[in-house]
């Protein structure tokens, strides 16, 4: 778990900021080309009412990172919360760095502000793809550890339940 505060590292000219209900219509690029990278189509219009969902409830924190006004990353963290920790317990649920911003310290900067958004206590949790070397790198660099104890699982309900 990330316990310091590393000397600032954000890249030259770069805003990292935690987004508004008005910045969705910015980061809708981003999500959606972060879609596209998992094979998923996208209607623009339903992931917008989602996200505006999401923020307006409170379930959901919108990262940005934006060079010149505009967004060049993106990360979604959505709140929960752990009975066997009883503390606050976040999700990391996406991360996404434009292709020409990537390998420039974009990722790791933004999640440091993630990182340090948690309260103390909290913990925040992220999921990868087992095939997403370059991420699991810069996730461990960053003092993530995998999880050994519990086994993930998924279940998704059918349209005819």
């Amino acid at each position: 778990m990330y316990t310091s505060t590393p000397p600032d590292t954000t890249p030259a000219g770069m805003r990292l900021y935690q987004g508004e209900v008005s910045d969705i219509a910015s980061a809708l690029p981003l999500l959606t080309a972060y879609r596209a990278f998992y094979g998923l189509p996208t209607d623009t219009a339903t992931l917008a009412a989602y996200l505006q969902a999401r923020l307006s409830a409170g379930e959901a924190t919108l990262w940005l990172a934006s060079q010149a006004e505009q967004p060049v990353a993106v990360a979604l963290c959505y709140r929960g919360y752990s009975t066997l920790s009883l503390a606050r317990n976040d999700l990391l649920h996406d991360l996404y760095v434009a292709p020409a911003w990537r390998r420039h310290g974009i990722a790791a900067a933004l999640l440091r502000a993630i990182q340090h958004s948690i309260p103390p206590g909290g913990s925040l949790w992220l999921e990868t793809a087992h095939s997403n070397h370059s991420a699991q790198a810069l996730y461990l660099g960053m003092g993530f550890v995998p999880d050994t104890a519990f086994l993930t699982m998924s279940w998704q309900r059918p349209a005819d339940l």
